[in-house]
């Protein structure tokens, strides 16, 4: 009867340790998604935030066309010339 009761409590033991550790390892993968999930919508907000001063800001534009070497004034002139 001891043997049994020996064997049992090993048994249960042994499968609540492995129930716990896959339990705790969900939990810290949880935790890291949850952390990459949070800078992802940063990211996402910063990328719109740009993309809305891309669209409105005249001094963005020219910023960032300078930044490729494209002047726009010289892309208008040029434009506007191709015209007549």
């Amino acid at each position: 009867m001891l043997i049994v009761g020996s064997i049992f409590a090993m048994l249960c033991v042994s499968i609540n340790l492995r129930a716990y550790s896959s339990m705790r390892a969900e939990v810290d993968q949880n935790s890291r998604l949850s952390v990459e999930i949070q800078n992802l919508m940063d990211e996402n907000l910063t990328l719109q935030e740009e993309i809305h001063l891309l669209k409105t800001n005249p001094a963005v534009i020219q910023r960032e066309a300078r930044k490729i070497g494209v002047d726009l004034r010289q892309e208008k002139v040029s434009g506007a010339g191709k015209l007549n």
